[in-house]
């Protein structure tokens, strides 16, 4: 029975093409098992240090043991194989403290430690000369230098450069100690040393470098992140400025339809007035009492004066004549209330025309003229709901902003401020708006306030967050893009309050003149 290839074939191995990335990948992945989570999740350069220290440990673990177990093959004296010893069981604390730590700190003042200890004893101790020649001084510098940095290191440096450089070759001089006699063993160990140290070098500078790398694409990938996620801050700041602003045109047109359908009501009642005026006019009478006279006006004296009829007109006429005047007034009358509240459906529909067009332009804008158009579009909810308003307008010259802006603002404070007043117990709803220079002489406030619920002390930092809302109904970006509409025209929104129950005041803050001087636009120039 033959077999299938799969089965001829056996199993799978791997493929040895492993790039050269993945592989780096995972020994840093193996590296990141000796740290704690705190170091794991550290700034890139934090991580970097840790995963050098790590792999720094573990190559001079793996060094110290080789070197231990040769001393004692070679025949070395004891003093080598304890050094040897105590320098593995330093490395072993050293990545202890990796998994333990918050900051590679510690672990690596104990790795350098060790390995500067280690130079000093050895050329003090077992007056060994040929220590200070060998290659694993380079080890010590570079991994001070970048691990410490270059004060820290230069202090565990300086101590060994001492020793190295003047102190040993001083105490042989002066106490006439002469080094330990060397043998074929003895000289093959520290040439082995030495090859060990190169390799160790050059495997400190591929770690180092495939650190760097790692570090380097995190970092991309970061900025490339942050670059991806304030486009779409910016995109979602962009949404939530058509939002508002067809929100805020949804507010005036509701405001408009609501006004409009009040001066209606006033219209169709004077049309009423005059209709049934017309209705009962005298105006026939006056006709019944011409056509009389056209019958008799061949004899007109005497109808005038010798029938009943005829000497009753005269009176009746004036008594008519009278009337009819009368009549007169009160349709003039009605007609002037009818044409008034005409003209007033023209100025509210020219002005949510005014107020209809985009942002954008800078132009001078009287406040309290602008303030008092954000009035009589919320006039209807405020004259249903029985608030109160109370103005309060300092002599302040005009200021230039985006008056689609401005007229935003205040209608998100309006709109908030009589939701306020509606959750409020307060038997005598106010809202007051006051209009003053600040404190600083060339900025205007603009105050909305009102005795309705409060903010708690704790929301107050909050209100003008994205999303942020104590309403059921709320949407949460009214007060947000407020803030940010504020800040565009070079202005601040603030909001101070006593707390739940004593009401809140909303503070606009705008410059006199616009830091940028722009050229400032009538209304009939957009």
């Amino acid at each position: 029975m033959s077999r299938t290839s799969s089965e001829r074939s056996g199993p799978e191995e791997p493929d040895a093409r492993v790039p050269p990335k993945t592989r780096a990948k995972g020994f840093l992945e193996w590296l990141d098992g000796f740290l704690s989570e705190e170091l794991r999740q550290a700034p890139l350069g934090e991580l970097g240090r840790s995963r050098v220290v790590a792999g720094t440990a573990m190559s001079l673990l793996l060094l110290a043991s080789l070197f231990t177990a040769a001393f004692l093959v070679v025949g070395m004296p004891w003093s080598y194989v304890v050094a040897g010893g105590s320098s593995a069981a330093g490395y072993v604390g050293t990545l202890w403290l990796l998994r333990r730590a918050s900051s590679s700190r510690s672990s690596a003042l104990l790795l350098c430690g060790i390995m500067s200890s280690g130079v000093i004893l050895t050329a003090l101790y077992e007056n060994d000369s040929y220590f200070s020649t060998n290659a694993a001084m380079m080890l010590i510098t570079i991994l001070t230098v970048y691990l410490l940095g270059p004060r820290p290191g230069l202090v565990i440096l300086v101590p060994v450069v001492l020793i190295v450089g003047a102190g040993h070759p001083l105490w042989r001089h002066f106490v006439g100690s002469k080094p330990r006699a060397t043998s074929e063993g003895f000289l093959l160990m520290m040439h082995f040393i030495a090859a060990l140290c190169i390799l160790a070098g050059w495997a400190l500078g591929w770690l180092y470098s495939t650190a760097h790398e790692a570090t380097h694409a995190a970092l991309e990938q970061d900025i490339k992140a942050r670059k991806e996620a304030e486009a779409k801050l910016g995109e979602l700041h962009r949404t939530l400025l058509d939002v508002s602003r067809k929100a805020g045109m949804t507010e005036i047109a509701t405001g408009v339809l609501h006004n409009v359908g009040n001066t209606l009501n006033s219209v169709n009642i004077s049309v009423s007035v005059v209709t049934e005026r017309l209705r009962g006019s005298r105006i026939p009478k006056l006709l019944q009492a011409t056509e009389m006279l056209c019958e008799h006006a061949a004899d007109l004296g005497a109808f005038l004066s010798t029938d009943p009829r005829g000497a009753k007109l005269p009176a009746y006429l004036s008594a008519l004549s009278m009337q009819l005047a009368d009549e007169r007034e009160a349709l003039l009358t009605e007609m002037q209330a009818l044409g008034e509240s005409v003209e007033h459906i023209k100025s509210i529909v020219s002005m949510q025309q005014q107020h209809a067009q985009w942002g954008g332009l800078m132009e001078q804008v009287q406040v309290a003229q602008l303030i008092n158009d954000a009035l009589r579009l919320q006039a209807g909810a405020l004259d249903r709901l029985d608030i109160e308003v109370e103005r309060e307008y300092a002599e302040v010259p005009p200021i230039v902003v985006d008056r689609h802006k401005l007229l935003q603002i205040l209608l998100n404070l309006l709109s908030n401020a009589r939701h306020a007043l509606v959750e409020s117990r307060a038997p005598d709803k106010r809202l007051s708006i006051r209009v003053k220079r600040c404190a600083e002489r060339e900025r205007l406030c603009i105050e909305v306030g009102d005795n309705g619920v409060g903010i708690a002390q704790e929301n107050l930092t909050r209100v003008f967050a994205q999303g942020f809302t104590t309403k059921k109904s709320g949407h949460g970006f009214g007060l947000h893009i407020s803030a940010l509409a504020a800040a565009e025209m070079k202005g601040r929104l603030s909001v101070r309050s006593a707390g739940p129950g004593h009401g809140a005041t909303f503070t606009i803050e705008l410059p006199f003149q616009s830091e940028e001087q722009p050229q400032p636009t009538t209304p009939g120039m957009r």
